[in-house]
């Protein structure tokens, strides 16, 4: 019986079987230096370094500003409750029987007769009227 043998290279490229020839084929290889690798992934891990650092400061500054939002809305929350409070003793203030009790204490009394004082009639038609009425001295 004849056996024909074809020549690997037709068939496949090189398939290492032995470890001396698994040796040559790494050897063999077509490819970039390892140190040129490391060169170009250099700032690609610079650029995400550079990220993370990012959304650290940002995370951080974030944070910040809650704790300052929930100062100011504590603040609000007392300035409005003493605005409240003050509104309320205004009021208290100028009711009429707080009036009344605060002049008696200055010695004030209401008085004894009222007078009704009606200002002078003038005439719509005339604008100057009330102009010469103060000329006057009337």
């Amino acid at each position: 019986m004849t056996t024909i043998a074809a020549d690997p290279r037709l068939w496949a490229p090189f398939l290492p079987f032995d470890e001396e020839e698994a040796a040559g084929a790494t050897t063999r290889r077509h490819g970039l230096p390892r140190s040129l690798v490391a060169w170009l992934l250099l700032p690609a891990l610079a650029a995400l370094v550079a990220v993370g650092v990012m959304y650290a400061s940002q995370t951080a500054q974030a944070t910040a500003l809650t704790y300052q939002i929930a100062s100011v809305k504590s603040s609000n929350a007392q300035l409005q409750n003493i605005q409240a409070n003050q509104a309320q003793r205004l009021q208290q203030l100028q009711s009429a029987g707080q009036v009344a009790q605060s002049a008696g204490h200055l010695g004030l009394a209401p008085p004894s007769n009222w007078a009704v004082v009606n200002p002078p009639a003038s005439s719509a038609s005339d604008p100057l009227t009330p102009v010469i009425i103060a000329l006057r001295g009337g």
